[in-house]
């Protein structure tokens, strides 16, 4: 198969991906909706990311519209940026052109790019800017000009207004300047660049810092409580079922290729800086599954690296397996997209599974009265879902109690409220209202994206 081939089965995986999203009975997944909302009031900062999704959103949705089948193809879009951003990563580490448009073609189809391709994350922003950010620092190593470190600290900044997973990127800089002669020896000589990057950079993320400082730092809070190393809980399957998933994701067929022929693998330039870009992500995420747990996507960045490291040996050894892994890998987003399509019930979908169902019931019992919701995700989906209604959702939110959500902040419900409202979760979370007030159950509802029974309640006041 030829790239020219391999290029026109790309672009009818896409054509059958946005067919199974037009016909699917499947909503946004809780995280999707949440970002969609935040996008609807743009702010330098979110309770617990960085602002780059919703200012992107924002902009996306002003053009495309906010419908579910729009949301789902923006991350197709960016993954297509992504992929070409691999094209220029490959090209500047020394693949030719033909090799360099396959390996771009591969990755957006390995598991991890047809899984995360299908939904709205902040992982997108972060592995674009992320990619073109590797691109940059090859350029300046080998140009070593003062503009080259400006648009280093400018897209590398970008990458921390994404996610703020991206101070990998520092310490892979770092580990880089120690293990490669000729990356030290470009900073060293070129001090008033190294300033320059390093002010870009901080001037691109004063925005964001300026609003954690006005907002008591909580989205540092919040990513200090998802390490969360106060609760150790040493083990070896967490490790295990982390080091599988990467596996999984980055391809099995290439990774175990790359083991049968590790004995020739040989430390270049090329390769010691991919190693540099990924090891140190692997390694800290790794720790962090050993001591507590880890999610597989915590490592996103690092699956840029090892793909491209695996693609470059392999296609170098044995240029048939590519094509065999090209083949392997379709198949699986063939039938990830078919799941999606045929809206297969499988407990994998549940998060996706009834949600709007479940919003048209509550929207018909309701009316055009208020809703107060306590569950962050349920919150995000039913403001999506009810989007074009004009019914206004708060959050049960006590002055001065700690914040655990973004929603807390923007839509909290105040104390003093003395309008009667419809209430989704407990009697419980509204107990600090000032004003006398009755709550009556009116349905416990059953539905497949929460673990527990959704209870709504009307509630009166005296």
């Amino acid at each position: 198969m030829t790239n020219k081939t391999l290029t026109y089965l790309i672009f009818l995986l896409i054509i059958f991906k946005i067919t199974a999203i037009y016909y699917t009975n499947f909503g946004l997944y809780g995280d999707e909706a949440q970002y969609w909302l935040w996008s609807q009031t743009l702010d330098f900062g979110y309770y617990s990311k960085p602002p780059l999704l919703a200012w992107f959103l924002n902009g996306y949705t002003g053009v495309f519209g906010s419908s579910f089948i729009s949301l789902k193809i923006f991350p197709t879009l960016v993954y297509l940026f992504i992929s070409y951003a691999i094209y220029v990563l490959c090209i500047s580490l020394s693949l030719d052109k033909k090799s360099s448009w396959l390996c771009a073609l591969s990755f957006l189809i390995i598991p991890a790019a047809s899984l995360s391709s299908f939904l709205i994350s902040t992982d997108l922003l972060l592995l674009l800017f992320w990619t073109i950010s590797m691109v940059l620092l090859l350029k300046t190593i080998n140009d070593n000009s003062t503009f080259g470190f400006l648009l280093l600290g400018l897209f590398l900044g970008l990458a921390f207004l994404a996610k703020y997973a991206a101070v990998y990127f520092l310490l892979s800089l770092f580990l880089l300047l120690i293990i490669d002669k000729k990356t030290l020896i470009a900073f060293k000589n070129s001090p008033v660049g190294v300033l320059v990057f390093l002010l870009s950079f901080l001037l691109v993320l004063a925005p964001n810092v300026w609003w954690n400082f006005n907002n008591g730092w909580v989205t540092l809070s919040h990513t200090s409580d998802n390490a969360n190393l106060q609760n150790l809980n040493f083990n070896l399957y967490e490790p295990l079922k982390f080091i599988g998933a990467q596996i999984i994701m980055v391809g099995p067929f290439l990774f175990f290729s790359f083991v049968f022929f590790l004995k020739y693998f040989r430390l270049d330039f090329e390769n010691k800086f991919l190693l540099a870009f990924s090891l140190p992500v692997l390694l800290i995420v790794l720790v962090e599954s050993f001591l507590v747990r880890a999610n597989a996507n915590w490592a996103a960045p690092a699956l840029i690296s090892v793909f491209v490291m695996l693609f470059r040996f392999v296609d170098n050894k044995k240029a048939h397996l590519i094509k065999i892994n090209f083949v392997l890998n379709y198949f699986i987003a063939i039938c990830l997209f078919a799941s999606v399509l045929i809206s297969l019930d499988n407990k994998v979908f549940d998060r996706i599974k009834g949600i709007d169902e479940f919003a048209d019931e509550i929207n018909g019992i309701i009316n055009d009265k208020d809703l107060v919701i306590s569950d962050r995700i349920v919150f995000s989906n039913i403001s999506y879902e009810i989007r074009n209604k004009q019914n206004r959702v708060f959050m049960p939110y006590k002055n001065n109690a700690p914040v655990t959500n973004h929603f807390q902040m923007s839509s909290p419900l105040k104390s003093d409220r003395k309008d009667s409202f419809f209430l989704i979760g407990s009697l419980s979370d509204v107990s600090y209202l000032s004003k006398k007030h009755q709550g009556e159950l009116i349905k416990e509802f059953g539905v497949s994206f929460s673990s527990d029974p959704i209870r709504l309640y009307e509630v009166s006041f005296k």
